[in-house]
Order: C-alpha cells, then structure tokens, then sequence
C-alpha cells in the first residue's frame, strides 16, 4: 500500500492529545457539609508523585481512530506491486537501454541517466529478470539475464561509461530485441534512458519493435547550446616544402546564435597559426589558417576552439599531414618524339602538391624499374615495343602500364607475350570524319569505374561531348573489361589486371591529330585519375572518424603490427597481430608501428552528434512503435487510471471505519466513567465541609 499524499503523516503527532489527557486527568472530589471535627483524629494524606495510564484499551481506542483519519486524508492506494512480489507468473524481462553517445556525455545528462537506471533496478520485483545494454552506433550487451539488484548495481557504475560515437536508435532498439530470446519471463519491456537527439533517429527503413513489447522512453537530456568544428579541407599527402595551401575549417554552433571565438593551428605542439571568428547569423563561420612548413615525414596537427563548452570533443580537430618526395612517371613517345605527349606531360604537370614528376623519353628504357622507384609507365604512339617478359614481371610486382595506340599508320609490331598480355590488340585504323558524321563520341561509360568517378554527378557531359576523328578498332582479350566504348560500339579504354598491377589501353591518340580532348576541360582531371589508378597510387586521408575502421595495408600484412591509442594505451597487441582492422573509439592520434616504421593516423568525432537538437518522445515512439501497440498502450494507459482511481477510493473506508471507532469508543468511554465512579463510592472519604 501506498499514499499519494504522504505529508497529512504530520497529523499523526495528535496521538500526543489522548496520552497527554489520560496523564493529566483527575476525578473531582464532591464537598460534604458537616459538623465539627475537632473531636476527629486527623489522618496523612498521600500524594502521589507520578501519574500512571489507565483504561489503557480506551487509549488504543482513541489513538487509532486519529490515526485512521490521518491516513484517510493521507489517500491510501493499495498497489499490485506487493502482489507481484509474491506471484511468479507477473514476473518479468526489463532490458535497460541507456544513451551513451557524445552528445550524453554531458555532465548533467550522464548523471541524470545513471539516477534514472539507478531508479529503475530499484524498481524491479523479486521474480523480474533485467539486462543492461549501453548503445550508440552499435550497441554492448554488459551482462546475462539475472535478478540481483546488487549485481546490476554494480554493472551499471563500473561499466555504463559515455563514448565518442554517434546515436543510432534503429541498431540499439533491434539489438535489443534479439536479446528477448534468452528471457525467461513472458513480459517483456525495454526501459530505453536517452537524451532524445534528433539526429538518433537516421534511416529507419520502416522498421517497427514488434507488437506487445512495452517501450518506456526516460528523458534525462536538457536543451543547450554546442559550438564544434564541422569540416576541415586538409591533405595529408604534401609534395612540397610547405603545405601548398591555408587550411578551410567550418565552425557550427547550434541552436544558431552569436559568438565570438578563435582558433588555433597547432603542429607538432607548436601553435604556427590563430585568427579570430565570429558567428553569422545561421550560427556558421569559415576560417582560413596556414599554410606552414613542413619537416620531412609525418606530422601531427590540430585545430583548437576557444571556448570550451559542454562537448569539448568536438572543439578540436585532428589531422595527420605528410611530407614525401612525387614519384617518377615515365612516358616513352613514339618515332614522332615528345610533340604527341606534350598534352600529357602539361596535363600531369598543372597544378599544386603533385604526387609526381614527368620524365618523357623518345627511347625505350634500357631496364625496367622497380614499382617503388617508377610506379608507372607510359606508352604512346610506339611502332615497336619492348620485350614482354620484364613488363610482365612488373606489373606482377604491382607497377602499372598504360597504352596509348595514337595516330600513327602502321599497327604495332607486337611479340606473342604482349598478345596475351594487352587488354586487346589492334586491327585497323578507322576514320570517323564525313560531311554526314564529322565525328564520333564516347556514349558508353563505367562511371562508377576511380577513372570516371569524378565525372559521374555534374560533368559527364565534359567526356561524352569530346569529338574523336579517328581510333583504332581492337580484339578484346577475354579477360579484360571495357570502361569506355565509342557510339559506334567500339571500345575506347580497356583494363586489364595482372598480378597486383594494372594495364590500361587507350584507342585514340593523346594529341589533337585525332581528338579534341586535350582542348577540352576535362582533359586534365581525367588524365590525372587515370595516371593516379594504374600506378595504385590512392591518397590517403589526414584524418578519419570516430568508428571508422582502420585497416592494414594490403603490401604489409605480415610481421607485427601495434596500435597505440592516444591516451597510451596498446588497443592491438603482439598476440593480435595477425588481425587486419581495428575500429577507431577515442579521438586524436594513433601510433601505428609496423616492420617498416612508424606512421599516424587521426580520428576525429562525427560533426552529425555534435547537433544536440532534441525530438519530442512522441515523435519516437511513432518512428519505432507500431500504430496498434500505440493505441494498446494508450487503452492500457487508461484501464490503469481508472484502476487507479479506483484504488484511491479506500479513503472513505477509512473514515467509515474511523467513525465506527468512536462510536465503540464512546460506549467504552462511558462504561469506564460508570465504573470509575462506583469504585469511588465508599472507598475514598468525601471532602467534609465544617460550619
């Protein structure tokens, strides 16, 4: 039994009145005239010292009909909690689903959510089972269904820890789902104590918790602002002394407001940059730091915000940028001597920090070099090539090939290995220029494919509008796959892979004599991706995010490999080193020791969490809680009031049985007054009056 109004208690402190009465009553003796009593001894009277109870049933009588009125005006409510203490059958499976994402690492919330767990194991009854489960893009079973309060206790301080993730509600609600498997009882309820974030809810592809499971939502988030580092355009790959470029960070602040900050560029622990920002009017700033030297090697970087608030991982930005030497392409031109590879070698040429540096040749190379030393050769426009085997070996070791045919007329003296070994052979030269079809185009292209990739949103156009006069037509090899054909249906670029390497086959020439491309502004950017996929050279990024995994490189996966997060600790040790991938869980700077060396790697928080925008709960239960478990639950919500209110009407019983009380405390009352009264008579001598 319980009270909703447990303060009228205070009333009880009138069981004083009664004692108090029963102590400090006393008869009243009657005066009897009469004569005088000169002639009478005179007798001591007794006083007594104390005051003892009497008619001590009379008491009880007295003190429980006040104490039955103060607890009728205390509203009694008579609960099935105690019955379900008893009663097996209403046991049940409460799975506990606790928010610990970024944006629940504030301190007042994370409190708040430890209270509100704290709450809830309390709660549990004597046959319920619980389960505790932390989440955010993922989520962490802690514990077995079990029915010790203590040991959930004890779970949730040591365990329930914040992380540097983001909300995910639709993997969290289905992890625990599927953890309702191994409960023993047949209600099931998942107790889900969150901060509400907007951004939790993402993709949820229209799927529900299944009908009957109760889903009770806690709220312990609070509205407030966060000031975070939304992008950063940096590169880790420099080729020059400086980093080419100043550094282009977007600082957001929401809700949108005014303020006035700054950030700072460090390297190496050594501040190189600062400027001052203010917030526009959406609650955005752009800022530009650098550029700055470079020492040769790795370098590890940080962008800083000042000030400080709430969530103070996501004021700092981590990067990793390093200084390397451009590897040598080697372009090998054809009897008509460099003029067909100008275009190219300007092309490659263009631009700031680039990975590497043209050699044209009018000679074939007397050896071929290693893929470390020369990760890509080039041929155009040759009449007569060189030997198969060594290319053949090359590309096995991972170089790359590319062959351009070009414009010349007679067809390339090829050995029978290079037959096997070229993505196609060529036929014959094919002239497109009429009056009725002055030129042909490239229709049919793998966009997807890393040498289009770049063309495939806003500028196809660019390659599927370059006039060809002229190609040759080819014999494709079974093997190789076809990235780009003519509107004729014959193929313009092939790709062939072999060993780790890849050769690629280009049916035009690199110059103007048979193309307009090298006039055309997409010349360059696909030039530059097609150079940068056939030498396997892929730029890596300056900095990762939180969760994202971090992968072993493919030419080093045997040996030790360590990783060391940035507070220290090895996440990847010795006995784990045939593992290739780890998930990145804290930000900042990872040690990464392999046979070769030492590198670095940056991992940074999703800006997506930094958004602390909060959703009414009944917009998350109409995202994951099907429409007739809603209406049930609302039925239900209404049978329990009733049921309610029903079990607050016991006050009146209380007072019909307060009042039938002082009934029988009256009678009681009187009987003791009556007798009382005859136990006076003849016992104790009446006062005497003398006249």
């Amino acid at each position: 039994m319980t009270f909703l109004s447990p303060l009228f208690f205070l009333g009880a402190l009138a069981l004083a009145v009664p004692i108090v009465v029963h102590l400090v009553h006393k008869e009243k003796s009657r005066r009897i005239p009469f004569a005088s009593l000169m002639f009478m001894p005179r007798l001591p009277v007794k006083q007594m010292s104390q005051r003892r109870l009497k008619h001590l049933f009379l008491l009880f009588l007295r003190c429980l009909g006040l104490l039955l009125l103060v607890a009728a005006f205390a509203r009694p409510v008579i609960t099935s909690a105690w019955f379900g203490n008893l009663n097996p059958v209403a046991a049940r499976s409460v799975l506990i689903l606790v928010d610990n994402s970024l944006s629940m690492s504030r301190q007042s919330v994370w409190s708040a959510a430890l209270r509100a767990v704290e709450e809830r194991i309390d709660s549990l009854r004597d046959f319920d089972e619980a389960l505790l489960v932390q989440f955010a893009e993922g989520g962490q079973v802690l514990n077995r269904w079990q029915s010790s309060k203590e040991r959930l206790r004890e779970l949730a301080r040591q365990q329930l820890k914040p992380s540097f993730e983001s909300t995910s509600y639709l993997e969290a609600l289905r992890l625990a789902v599927d953890q309702f498997e191994d409960a023993s009882n047949p209600d099931h309820e998942i107790h889900l104590v969150t901060d509400l974030q907007r951004t939790g809810l993402g993709s949820t592809r229209g799927w529900k918790v299944p009908e009957g499971l109760v889903v009770e939502i806690e709220d312990v988030g609070i509205d407030s602002s966060n000031l975070y580092i939304d992008e950063v355009r940096v590169e880790r790959d420099v080729f020059t002394k400086d980093y080419p470029h100043a550094l282009l960070a977007r600082v957001v602040r929401r809700p949108a407001g005014p303020l006035k900050g700054e950030a700072q560029l460090l390297v190496e622990g050594q501040m190189v940059d600062r400027q001052t920002f203010e917030l526009n009017d959406q609650g955005t700033a752009q800022i530009t730091l650098g550029p700055f030297s470079l020492e040769e090697g790795v370098s590890r970087g940080k962008i800083v915000l000042a000030p400080e608030d709430e969530v103070a991982a996501d004021n700092v930005f981590h990067f990793v940028a390093e200084r390397r030497e451009p590897q040598k392409v080697v372009v090998v031109s054809g009897s008509r001597g460099a003029a067909s590879s100008f275009y190219l070698q300007r092309a490659l040429l263009a631009g700031e920090n680039l990975p590497f540096s043209v050699e044209v040749s009018s000679r074939l190379p007397n050896r071929v070099e290693a893929p470390s030393e020369v990760p890509l050769y080039i041929f155009d426009n040759l009449q007569r090539f060189p030997s198969a085997t060594e290319y053949a070996r090359y590309l096995e070791q991972g170089g790359g090939l590319i062959v351009v045919l070009g414009s010349r007329r007679e067809t390339p003296r090829l050995d029978s290995n290079w037959k096997d070994l070229l993505p196609a052979l060529p036929l014959e030269r094919r002239f497109v220029r009429s009056r009725s079809n002055p030129f042909t185009s490239i229709t049919q292209v793998s966009w997807e494919h890393p040498a289009f990739e770049v063309f495939q949103d806003l500028h196809k156009s660019s390659i599927t509008s370059t006039q060809f006069y002229g190609y040759w037509t080819l014999d494709p090899n079974p093997s190789a796959t076809v990235l780009a054909r003519f509107a004729e249906g014959d193929p313009a670029l092939l790709e062939r892979s072999q060993g780790r390497g890849r050769l690629l086959l280009f049916a035009s020439s690199l110059d103007s004599a048979w193309t307009d491309f090298p006039l055309r502004s997409a010349y360059l950017p696909f030039w530059h991706q097609v150079t940068r996929y056939a030498s396997g050279w892929r730029p890596a990024p300056a900095a990762l995010r939180v969760n994202q995994t971090l992968a072993r490189h493919a030419d080093s996966r045997e040996g030790v490999w360590n990783v060391i997060d940035p507070t220290g600790k090895r996440v990847h040790s010795l006995q784990e080193s045939e593992s290739d991938s780890i998930q990145l869980k804290i930000p900042g700077h990872y040690e990464i020791r392999e046979n070769k060396g030492t590198d670095w790697v940056a991992a940074n928080t999703l800006p997506l969490e930094s958004d602390l925008s909060r959703v009414p709960v009944e917009d998350l239960q109409a995202v994951f809680i099907p429409r007739q478990s809603r209406s049930q639950r609302m039925a239900e919500e209404g049978e329990i009031a009733a049921s309610t209110e029903k079990q607050q009407s016991l006050w009146w019983l209380f007072l019909v049985a307060a009042g039938l009380l002082w009934i029988v405390e009256s009678v009681v009352a009187n009987r003791t007054r009556t007798d009382g009264a005859a136990a006076n008579t003849g016992q104790a001598p009446a006062p005497v009056e003398t006249g």
